[in-house]
């Protein structure tokens, strides 16, 4: 039997054959000092499952993608020297810690932000990476403007619906695609008017009588999708892709359509103090 105390920064794995009771205290009491400069240790109270964990334990996830967890929620232990200011020992966070699929996890500092009293510990680690990556894609990326119309595909998933509300906030009109009637229905009942299927490229034709989108989040990976995604933007239009598998190179997408702008978003990429600052923005 294998006790995992703690994965994050390094490894520390236990076997009941091979070590004391002593030493297995020990080396739990010991996590304190582990905690390098700049970073802090959580106790982890939820974790929040992406896709990007199912393509990490299948094996199928484009490079390496560090140890299973990411979007968590939980309360610092032990704060690391040199922590930025804004945090402390007691303080329940929420934010970014790669292997933190556990009781016990380490990451930068800059990485989590403080919770909002509102939140559970549940709902705040839901939120961290499709919000980053809905407000980034909408604001940054596409600067998105009031009554524009935005396609957002796979709609009824986690990035898809922290879309529709930051679109909301924005006064843009969604139209969405879902791969099945009940999703379909959900984002009816959520007041997205114009609702179409995502298992095939047949959104083209009633987007297209529509006159077209500003924008396009897109995650849809299906053969005909993302050349069909571009084919309902408006001249001068852009496109964002999110999706972490046989996404187009922005020179394949600058030959289809050389008048709209296409953009590669990976909240993965982003540094620790930019993951902060939209930390606080999603807070």
């Amino acid at each position: 039997q294998e006790l995992l105390f703690w994965r994050g920064m390094q490894e520390i794995l236990l076997t009941h054959a091979a070590v004391s009771p002593t030493a297995v205290h020990t080396i739990r009491c010991s996590l304190d000092t582990c905690c390098t400069a700049g970073s802090v240790l959580l106790s982890v109270k939820a974790v929040g499952i992406n896709f990007r964990d199912v393509l990490n334990v299948l094996g199928m996830y484009p490079g390496d993608p560090g140890a299973p967890g990411g979007d968590c929620a939980g309360i610092i232990t032990v704060m690391g020297a040199d922590a930025p200011g804004g945090l402390a020992v007691g303080q329940p966070v929420f934010g970014l810690a790669v292997g933190s699929l556990g009781t016990v996890g380490q990451c930068s500092a800059n990485t989590v932000a403080a919770m909002p009293a509102c939140l559970s510990y549940e709902a705040a680690s839901s939120m961290p990476t499709v919000f980053i990556t809905a407000q980034l894609a909408m604001g940054a990326v596409t600067g998105v403007q009031p009554g524009e119309r935005v396609l957002v595909h796979a709609a009824a998933g986690g990035v898809g619906l922290a879309a529709l509300q930051v679109l909301r906030v924005l006064g843009a009109v969604p139209v969405a695609t879902a791969g099945s009637p009940s999703k379909r229905s959900l984002l009816r009942s959520l007041g997205v008017q114009a609702v179409v299927g995502s298992r095939d490229t047949q959104f083209v034709g009633p987007l297209a009588c529509l006159g077209g989108v500003d924008v396009v989040l897109n995650s849809l990976t299906s053969p005909g999708m993302v050349g069909g995604s571009l084919s309902v933007l408006r001249r001068g239009g852009r496109s964002v892709e999110i999706g972490k598998r046989d996404i187009w190179a922005p020179a394949a997408a600058a030959t289809e359509r050389p008048d709209v702008a296409y953009s590669l978003l990976a909240v993965d990429f982003l540094p620790d103090e930019g993951v902060q600052k939209a930390l606080k923005r999603v807070a």
